[in-house]
């Protein structure tokens, strides 16, 4: 006996809101406490700044940067250009205060921190797939909106 069309119409109307339902919560996710730990990327935080602004941990920038690396490669490819953004801009996660944000520093442009963040999950960096699947993360430039999923 062949599935009516009424049955088939109602099974993809229920897989779509199921699907929609699964979009929506992922875009809550990506924050610290979940898919993001708090206060996001501690040696990417230290990388950026010894990178770009040229002080900071006393150590090698390629072990800073396999450090970074490792730090980002450990959240969701989804998460990882929002972390990112957390990173640069700070968040303030429910319930709670003001996480990440990297300080403005004397001498050491915000945008050019921002630049090179956005670079960090490039070939030339950390080599790390995220969820748009560019090869940077054009929204924490301002180029684009944050994607929700």
């Amino acid at each position: 006996m062949a599935p009516s069309s009424s049955h088939l119409l109602l099974s993809a109307a229920v897989l779509l809101s199921l699907l929609a339902a699964a979009a929506a919560s992922a875009a809550t996710y990506c924050v610290p406490g979940l898919a993001i730990p708090h206060n996001p990327l501690p040696s990417c935080r230290a990388y950026v700044t010894s990178r770009i602004c040229g002080f900071g941990p006393r150590l090698p920038l390629p072990v800073m940067r396999r450090r970074c690396c490792w730090e980002l490669e450990e959240i969701a490819a989804y998460c990882r250009c929002a972390a990112l953004s957390v990173l640069m801009d700070g968040v303030i996660p429910p319930g709670g205060q003001l996480e990440g944000r990297l300080p403005d520093l004397p001498g050491c442009p915000r945008e050019a921190q921002r630049r090179f963040a956005a670079t960090l999950v490039t070939e030339a960096e950390c080599n790390l797939t995220t969820i748009v699947g560019a090869p940077e993360c054009p929204w924490i430039l301002g180029e684009e909106t944050m994607p929700s999923k």
